[in-house]
């Protein structure tokens, strides 16, 4: 049966108000899911207090009614809870990660060399990477990401300092440092005080920080809850407004 002009108009008229009526139906029936449930979540230390606070509050600005549990861990930890199916979504320092792994890339994050005041590398404009060959170096314990990052640019320079501790506790390094025991990688915020009593201070190196990148991950293989899509899909829209500047 051949439409006239006005049928083959009012036709194509009609397959548009289904197509809506069908999009509105689908808002709706997501809205509703919405309306209840949680966002199971991990995250290192590091980003649990200097990047979820934004991330979470929008999201809880966004849907009100979804309970928000945040867990912390170094970033493999995290990554072992995603592949466990304990936590949906985890952000963490860039690892090598499982297959079954998805990851979205998250922002850059930057860390600094930091001794003692009395360090004899606190008297040089600037040092080069190299020279911490055979220097007393403290590190962040095994399955962090930010310690994998150090160890990286190590190889990628051929040094072998001399690793003296490992500790998961930052005060305790801060500590340790504070003392001339040693030199470590850390994250400028998190030493923001001591900078400013001049306690501790930053080591400018000719080579440039240890930058390394920050992942969103979750699995591959299951399906993500609607919390854990919503929160993903607001992630994508609004990473470069909520991620904090580098120091």
């Amino acid at each position: 049966m051949q439409l006239t002009e006005a049928g083959e108009l009012l036709y194509q008229y009609a397959e548009k108000i289904f197509e809506l009526v069908s999009d509105a139906n689908e808002k709706m029936r997501d809205f509703k899911k919405l309306m209840r449930g949680t966002l199971q979540i991990g995250a290192t230390k590091n980003y649990a207090r200097y990047i979820m606070p934004s991330l979470l509050s929008e999201f809880q600005r966004r849907y009100p009614r979804i309970k928000v549990i945040l867990d912390e861990g170094n970033s493999e930890d995290m990554a072992k809870s995603v592949l466990e199916k304990k936590n949906e979504l985890a952000l963490i320092s860039q690892l090598n990660l499982d297959r079954k792994i998805k990851s979205l890339f998250f922002s850059t994050v930057e860390f600094v060399l930091v001794a003692s005041p009395e360090h004899r590398f606190s008297q040089r404009k600037s040092i080069s990477l190299r020279e911490l060959n055979g220097e007393s170096v403290i590190l962040r314990e095994k399955g962090s990401g930010s310690r994998a990052a150090v160890l990286r640019k190590f190889q990628e320079y051929g040094i072998w300092p001399s690793v003296i501790m490992e500790a998961s506790s930052l005060d305790f390094i801060v500590g340790y440092v504070k003392q001339n025991k040693g030199v470590s990688f850390m994250f400028e915020p998190d030493i923001k005080e001591e900078l400013e009593k001049g306690t501790l201070k930053v080591i400018s190196l000719e080579e440039g920080n240890i930058i390394f990148f920050t992942d969103l991950i979750y699995h591959s293989e299951k399906s993500l809850s609607p919390p854990s899509e919503a929160f993903l899909k607001m992630v994508k829209e609004l990473k470069k407004e909520l991620v904090p500047p580098l120091p």
